[in-house]
């Protein structure tokens, strides 16, 4: 017969592997003995999230903090679940107290290194957090959040990206410059960073600049319809 720990450890098993309809199958196992664990609610809500049932997804994540308030996961994941849901002050203040909450572990001496998973995850909370900024047209609130998220994980070329957009938002050419440049030297194939870069060199009147980085766009992917149209634009300007 299988014990508790039994049956916790199997379904731990079977998440950690994806096998998700099976590691539900053991957490439910679990619950049906009136246990308080934390991480079985962590794992269901991880589940729910996975498969669409957010409510539910929602419910298990706060009962995982009701029973540990310092499950960093399970606190880190229902602010990414908030956010999708567009409860996005709920996720701010959440995301508010993970972020005391690390401050405290820091000048108390506790250990700092953040789990490299956690990490990536923070760092795309972060900029999900620009993302709503920026469409909302707070150039500088996004381009603070899409900083910590680098600071966080500073070789997401995509996010260095933004930063140099909302920087040219912001008119400061010189800094959007810099980060887009950085991003094209960092993933020389991700040719998004390329046109923004030469979409700030256009806009500083640097029509050469701009042309010279479309064109190498081009040159690796003859089909990529923004430089071309980009080219194109230039070219009707100089005949107007």
């Amino acid at each position: 017969m299988e014990t508790l720990r039994d049956l916790v450890k199997t379904a731990k098993t079977h998440f950690d592997r994806r096998e998700y309809t099976a590691a539900e199958g053991c957490l439910r196992k679990v619950m049906q003995h009136n246990v308080r664990y934390a991480d079985v609610y962590h794992m269901l809500g991880v589940i729910h999230h996975t498969e669409g049932r957010f409510a539910s997804a929602v419910d298990c994540f706060e009962k995982a903090l009701s029973i540990n308030p310092q499950y960093t996961e399970a606190a880190l994941n229902l602010a990414v679940l908030y956010n999708d849901l567009g409860r996005y002050k709920e996720a701010k203040k959440l995301y508010g107290q993970l972020h005391k909450s690390v401050a405290g572990a820091k000048q108390g001496g506790s250990p700092t290194r953040i789990d490299p998973v956690l990490r990536g995850r923070l760092a795309n909370l972060h900029a999900e957090v620009g993302d709503i900024y920026r469409g909302l047209g707070l150039y500088t609130q996004a381009a603070e959040e899409y900083r910590k998220a680098l600071a966080l994980q500073g070789g997401y070329v995509d996010i260095r990206t933004k930063l140099g957009i909302v920087l040219r938002e912001c008119g400061d050419f010189a800094a959007s410059l810099q980060e887009l440049k950085q991003a094209c030297k960092a993933n020389g194939k991700y040719h998004p960073a390329r046109i923004q870069l030469g979409v700030t060199h256009y806009a500083m009147g640097k029509t050469a600049d701009a042309k010279k980085e479309w064109n190498g766009v081009l040159e690796k992917d003859p089909q990529h319809e923004l430089a071309r149209m980009y080219l194109q634009m230039c070219t009707a300007e100089r005949k107007g």
